[in-house]
């Protein structure tokens, strides 16, 4: 590679460090005080409390999953509105973690049985002793590169209990129209991860056709990837 090709590449690498750092740190803060003042609970632009509640509903319904009781964790859980639902309806016990005061403090206010922790995410998945049987990732896995997703993801297989569900939500390909994930994976990244270890399950559907979302992408997808 020329050292054309060099400076491009160090461009590149400092201007998506520079956008996920605006993006965690900056507009999401935004849009926190945003939902402070006007009840939204949604940390989304475009989506609001109804529309996490629905899709959390699906998934749950699509993977047949029995959470009365059990352990349920959201990273990146912005004001908590996915697991409040799921306390309600399904009765989980609420854990959650983010970088933002005021998204926790929020979620402590409508969920006073709930675990909320200010924490870096790969931080508290090294350091947790709790086990769990449902995992969220809504739209968060994508900040992270690449390597970091492929470790993330081994971290909480380990922390899921046989038959527990990791969701990732709002999938984007590189291949997408698109172009304001930070991380986009490649076609056949979680086949990959699967094929490297079997305990793993796989289903994919498109958010669009079961939850009616295409508010960001037509072409984005949920995850679930299931300890067998």
């Amino acid at each position: 590679m020329g050292s054309w090709g060099r400076r491009h590449g160090v461009r590149v690498v400092m201007y998506t460090r520079i956008k996920n750092f605006f993006h965690i740190r900056f507009l999401m803060n935004i849009y926190s005080i945003r939902n402070l003042i006007t009840g939204n609970g949604a940390v989304w632009l475009k989506l609001n409390t109804s529309d996490l509640e629905h899709m959390v509903k699906e998934t749950v319904s699509r993977g047949s999953l029995d959470l009365k009781g059990k352990n349920a964790l959201d990273l990146g859980c912005g004001t908590g509105t996915m697991l409040d639902f799921l306390r309600r309806e399904k009765g989980v016990v609420p854990y959650g973690v983010d970088l933002s005061r005021l998204n926790l403090y929020q979620c402590r206010k409508k969920m006073r049985n709930g675990i909320f922790l200010r924490k870096d995410i790969i931080q508290y998945l090294e350091d947790t002793e709790d086990s769990f049987d449902f995992v969220i990732m809504y739209g968060v896995i994508g900040c992270f590169t690449l390597e970091k997703q492929k470790y993330i993801i081994e971290r909480i297989m380990k922390l899921l209990n046989k038959d527990g569900c990791f969701w990732i939500g709002a999938n984007i390909y590189t291949d997408s129209s698109y172009k304001f994930q930070t991380y986009p994976v490649p076609r056949g990244f979680y086949e990959g991860i699967c094929q490297d270890n079997p305990s793993i399950g796989l289903e994919e559907f498109s958010e669009l056709e079961v939850f009616g979302n295409g508010k960001y992408d037509p072409d984005q997808t949920t995850v679930l990837l299931t300890k067998k």
